[in-house]
């Protein structure tokens, strides 16, 4: 995958990686799980990707996509992690490539993924070594 020129590139930041307490106690409010729901995630990738590319890339039926995105289907916990894993690696993406060049880079061989098609690695293993990929990227890494 050719680099974009330094002057498209989007600015990175410079902020050093973030470092948290590790004494901290956080405590979620009980509302929580109501401001993370799957929804505006499966909106999001249809919106982007259309029902067909989206259930496809899903690995679900059209039809039961079409049912949870108008909510008359519950989003089950199998789904909701692909959707979850999907709309991050996209979001990830699109900080560093050009919209249309996330597409072609999830459906071919990536050498910062030992050659391996990014799509694949997400669908079989989660998106932690895509987004490492998408971070060399952004780093500049060669393979």
């Amino acid at each position: 995958m050719p680099a974009k020129p330094a002057a498209a590139r989007k600015p990175r930041s410079r902020l050093r990686p973030w470092i948290g307490p590790v004494d901290r106690r956080i405590v979620l409010k009980p509302q929580a799980e109501h401001a993370f729901t799957t929804a505006p995630k499966l909106e999001r990738l249809v919106t982007v990707l259309g029902l067909n590319a989206t259930a496809a890339l899903l690995d679900v039926d059209r039809a039961q996509l079409s049912r949870c995105t108008n909510g008359k289907d519950p989003i089950g916990e199998e789904l909701a992690r692909r959707i979850i894993d999907v709309e991050y690696v996209l979001d990830r993406a699109l900080r560093v490539m050009w919209p249309d060049e996330v597409g072609p880079w999830l459906t071919s061989p990536e050498p910062l993924l030992g050659g391996s098609l990014p799509l694949n690695v997400l669908m079989i293993e989660g998106p932690a070594r895509v987004v490492r990929a998408i971070d060399g990227i952004a780093a500049g890494a060669l393979a």
